[in-house]
């Protein structure tokens, strides 16, 4: 790796962790916006250094989630998983759309596997809860599907409504976007 690479992966891992240790509130919940999560597009523009830096910010981060180790490993390894499906999509399909696409498979990700482990290690009385306030419009599923609700709908706010564009302004400016995002 490049001094340039390694310099760019250490700033997207200062940037996500600080993102989410300064806004617990909305970062370590169920239904939660992680806005540092706005960062995952960035993959699609900078590439490797984007996908290290951010899943080092990730685990950063994840040291101070109050779901331990669990949260900490299937976070990290979720978004490594994000970032880097991403970025090979963004290289490797030809087709207007591209980008916002693996944007959303980002969304997906982030969705089901995050929302899956809150699911089990929430307590049943807060799943309950989220259930009941669902319930209020008329909505009742299964506890899981609240907690992949939630998870989506923060995700959407975080990485296609603020991330997606980001990123493409980013790459605009960078001259580096290609005419399929």
């Amino acid at each position: 790796m490049r001094a340039r690479d390694l310099s760019a992966a250490v700033v997207f891992a200062g940037l996500y962790a600080a993102g989410v240790i300064a806004l617990p509130g909305i970062s370590f919940v169920i239904i939660q916006v992680r806005i540092s999560d706005a960062l995952l597009p960035m993959a699609m523009v900078f590439g490797l250094p984007a996908v290290f830096g951010i899943t080092v910010g990730t685990f950063i981060a994840n040291m101070f989630s109050p779901f331990g180790i669990v949260d900490l490993l299937g976070g990290t390894l979720t978004n490594l998983i994000a970032t880097y499906l991403a970025w090979k999509m963004a290289r490797n399909f030809a087709f207007t759309g591209t980008w916002f696409l693996a944007a959303f498979v980002q969304v997906l990700i982030i969705t089901f596997i995050v929302g899956t482990y809150l699911y089990v290690l929430l307590p049943a009385e807060e799943m309950a809860a989220i259930a009941e306030s669902f319930a209020v419009i008329g909505l009742i599923l299964h506890p899981v599907v609240y907690a992949w609700l939630g998870l989506f709908l923060g995700s959407v706010v975080a990485v296609l409504v603020i991330g997606y564009p980001l990123a493409k302004a980013v790459a605009r400016y960078l001259r580096v976007e290609s005419r399929y995002v």
